[in-house]
């Protein structure tokens, strides 16, 4: 499955839901789940996590490889960002977080 082009920007579009496949490291403190729709986002935890960095709020792509969203302290923060196909890859402070596309856009 490939990630397709927002027609509109030429950005790629997030939108729909998406599921971490990184678990190593310091992977435990971002989303086990997000689901991106026009402008805002939904962290979902797993029931062994505890707080996570991303829990809800908004996001925009800067370009095609900068994502910047708000974290659970209201901060916006900025991240590289890599779409391969329907792998989503978050450039952290932590190490890189991959997520896999289990959703397409609606």
């Amino acid at each position: 499955m490939t990630t397709p082009s927002d027609p509109t920007s030429g950005l790629p579009d997030l939108r729909g839901r998406w599921l971490r496949l990184t678990a190593e490291g310091d992977a435990a403190q971002y989303p086990v789940e997000v689901t991106f729709a026009a402008g805002t986002f939904l962290g979902s935890r797993a029931e062994t996590q505890g707080m996570i960095l991303w829990d809800a709020g908004i996001y925009r792509l800067e370009d095609e490889h900068t994502l910047t969203l708000s974290t659970s302290s209201d901060e916006l923060v900025t991240y590289p960002i890599a779409v391969e196909g329907a792998t989503l890859t978050v450039s952290t402070p932590d190490g890189d977080v991959s997520y896999e596309r289990a959703e397409p856009p609606p």
